[in-house]
């Protein structure tokens, strides 16, 4: 789960959970809240935390050095308890946010829940319909471009890359662990050739003979 607190404004606390199966990433809530800083909002995001039994909970801590962080995490300890990091970003965010979902969204292992869709849609109803629209995570996916500022409101769109990022993350690190232990295994093999070759020790036998 990511969270991105309002940074004050017209901005909300937005929300997005990411689950990952078979290489597949699956967005199971994602949303907006009003009140920032407040109990209610703290609450509310723990109580999604625990109703979407995630494992982690990352969140933005470019604003208020961390104060967000420090306020959630007793509220997390009464109603769920799940590990918290914080996490700083230096990259321009139009291009930070399109870099991090353009590679599963154009292969096709980002999926969103319609339940996420249309409760994107209505929670924006008791808004003007000009402004309706700029804080719906559809239309923000749809309208974003690298050029800086080209949303008024991205705030549900950056914290969806956030989470996707950590996934990426993960991924790209198994990958990596699996190519370490691959040449460790030919490392392995190698030197026993050699020994085979070197002393003429006869090659062990299959483990099943």
């Amino acid at each position: 789960m990511a969270i991105d607190p309002s940074g004050g404004g017209a901005d909300e606390t937005s929300f997005a959970v990411v689950k990952m199966l078979n290489g597949y990433l699956f967005v199971t809530d994602a949303g907006g809240l009003p009140g920032g800083y407040s109990d209610d909002t703290l609450k509310r995001l723990a109580m999604i935390a625990k109703e979407q039994e995630v494992n982690l909970v990352r969140i933005e801590a470019n604003f208020g050095d961390g104060m967000f962080t420090q306020l959630l995490k007793p509220v997390l300890g009464k109603i769920y308890r799940v590990n918290t990091e914080e996490v700083k970003h230096s990259i321009q965010k139009e291009r930070r946010i399109i870099d991090t979902l353009e590679p599963p969204l154009t292969s096709h292992r980002l999926i969103i829940d319609r339940k996420v869709i249309e409760k994107d849609f209505d929670s924006t109803r008791h808004l003007p319909p000009e402004k309706a629209l700029r804080y719906q995570l559809m239309y923000q996916m749809s309208r974003i471009t690298r050029v800086k500022g080209a949303l008024a409101h991205d705030d549900r769109l950056d914290v969806l890359a956030m989470a996707v990022s950590y996934w990426t993350e993960q991924m790209a690190q198994d990958a990596d662990d699996q190519m370490d232990r691959r040449k460790e295994e030919m490392l392995q093999k190698s030197l026993e050739d050699f020994m085979d070759h070197a002393i003429g020790r006869k090659p062990k036998p299959p483990s099943w003979i």
